[in-house]
């Protein structure tokens, strides 16, 4: 008979589950991911709002610095320009050379004055801004009073101008006022006092138009934290760069929570897949232990009314008097003896299972020897294996020491292993075999048969309760699937083990291993050591 598993309306609710876990998972992720990256957002700006303000700063510094020093020009007494701009410059750090231009763009008279004390130096310079860098300003471009700056590089040494185009009315003429903006000074002197206030949170560097570092220190690895712009209106071949101190923690921070935010919801989904499947595992488990159940009541019924049918019928016959011979009587009476006793024995295999699967199976553990505990059991079977035509072969190898045991159990045991060969062994003979182990610390007893067998795949689960093969239920032998339960129960009771070795359609060997436990006979009053219970 094949067990169905019936379906369960739960199992409609498992699909929906794991969509709602699903789509959790899913949202958390994303809400994770969004969180890492507001925050990164919010740190990025504040980067980049802080990165506007110190590069505005600096060029505020630079244009606010050139326009005094604009103002300071007097068109109308150009004769003492030079004397003038000589102590001005001298005294201004942030401008190295001055230059008023006509309106032709040539050299007003007086009209160049340098700090610098070394001569040809300062010659130099005016030589080779009238011939370089004089050509490339946009002089007549120039709106009047307007201030700009010219940021180049001639041969690898780097120069800013500041420019402006001023108009003397009282003369109608056009003069260009240009300053040589001093680098040095702008990079040694104004960067570490512009810098100062976020150094201590902030890595700072000035890149010039080659990639050289002009201020600071490189800065590499910050990723998206790294604040790299050019300085818009002044030294505007250069770029300025920032990154936060500990960017690398921020960096690995967000990694991590990003990381451990998903192994969490990894580990969240996981339990609820792997809780889901245990439902499902517990529910297919319940519905199939609840279809063994139904078939092993049917097979019970059925074993009670067989032997019951036959004390009934072969009773009624004695009780009217219908034997022909004492030979009949005595034979009617052996039938009811004998299938009251498998009644007996089938009734106390359902009770002692009813005891093991409520945990309160008790065995009395006394000294005993377990070659009589064997020949008494066989006795039972011995009239129906004649009546039957079956050989029974019993090798009970001398002598088998005592040990503790519970007889009953072990009588139980023993019953049930031959019972099952008798039932599903065929015609052939059936072997039970007592021996010592070859070590000498166990006992060993086999019941062999050669009947269906067993498939590999299904050795391990005869001994679960209710668990029938697949070859027997394909019969009608009838059987309550509960006795090599109550074998495995009552051999690990005893602290030993069942085993199978069976292949199918070769029949079946059932090994019970049993620790062998010496006797001291030295107890008073001459009883052997005490009975105890185990549970």
């Amino acid at each position: 008979m094949r067990i169905r598993l019936r379906f369960s309306p739960l199992y409609l609710s498992f699909p929906i589950v794991l969509i709602a876990a699903l789509a959790l998972a899913r949202y958390s992720y994303r809400n994770a991911r969004q969180l890492a990256q507001n925050s990164e957002g919010s740190v990025i700006a504040g980067l980049f709002a802080l990165g506007d303000q110190t590069r505005s700063r600096v060029e505020s510094f630079v244009i606010d610095s050139d326009r005094e020093l604009f103002n300071l020009v007097d068109l109308e007494h150009l004769q003492d320009f030079s004397r003038r701009w000589s102590e001005i410059v001298r005294l201004s750090h942030a401008v190295e050379a001055a230059i008023v231009l006509d309106e032709n763009q040539q050299l007003v008279r007086g009209g160049y004055v340098n700090k610098r004390r070394n001569k040809p130096e300062a010659e130099a310079f005016l030589r080779l801004f009238m011939e370089r860098i004089r050509p490339s300003l946009p002089l007549e471009e120039q709106r009047a009073d307007f201030h700009r700056h010219l940021h180049t590089n001639v041969d690898g040494v780097d120069y800013l101008l500041s420019y402006i185009k001023r108009y003397d009315a009282a003369r109608n003429r056009v003069y260009y006022i240009i300053l040589k903006v001093n680098l040095d000074y702008l990079v040694g002197t104004c960067f570490p006092e512009m810098f100062q206030p976020i150094a201590g949170r902030f890595l700072v560097s000035v890149i010039g138009s080659r990639g050289e570092v002009i201020f600071g220190q490189p800065i590499t690895g910050a990723g998206k934290y790294l604040y790299d712009k050019r300085f818009e209106s002044t030294v505007y071949q250069w770029r300025l760069q920032m990154a936060p101190l500990d960017n690398v923690r921020l960096r690995a921070g967000g990694q991590k929570q990003v990381l451990a935010d998903t192994i969490l919801i990894g580990l969240m989904l996981g339990l609820i897949l792997i809780g889901t499947a245990f439902l499902v595992y517990s529910i297919s488990s319940e519905q199939r232990v609840s279809a063994l159940k139904s078939e092993f009541i049917s097979n019970v019924s059925h074993e009670l009314k067989t032997p019951l049918s036959l004390i009934r019928m072969f009773a009624e016959l004695l009780m009217l008097g219908k034997v022909k011979t004492p030979e009949k009587g005595r034979e009617y009476a052996g039938i009811i003896t004998r299938e009251s006793e498998r009644l007996s024995r089938l009734i106390d295999n359902v009770l002692d299972f009813s005891r093991m699967e409520r945990g309160k199976a008790a065995y009395e553990m006394k000294p005993g020897d377990l070659g009589e505990v064997v020949e008494r059991a066989l006795d039972f079977f011995r009239y129906r294996l004649e009546r039957e035509g079956r050989q029974l072969e019993v090798d009970i190898a001398a002598p088998i020491p005592r040990t503790l045991l519970d007889e009953n159990a072990m009588t139980l045991l023993l019953l049930n292993l031959v019972d099952n060969a008798v039932k599903y062994g065929g015609s052939g003979p059936i072997s039970v075999k007592l021996r010592v182990s070859p070590r000498g610390k166990e006992i060993l007893l086999s019941v062999t048969d050669q009947g269906l067998g067993i498939a590999e795949e299904e050795q391990r689960k005869v001994f679960e309760r209710f668990y029938r093969t697949r070859a027997v239920r394909n019969t009608n032998i009838r059987g309550s699937g509960i006795g090599l339960a109550l074998v495995k129960h009552i051999a690990e009771a005893h602290g030993g083990y069942i085993s199978v070795d069976s292949q199918s359609g070769k029949g079946s060997t059932f090994t019970l291993t049993l620790p062998l436990t010496v006797i001291k006979e030295d107890v008073e009053g001459g009883e052997d050591a005490a009975g105890k219970e185990v549970e």
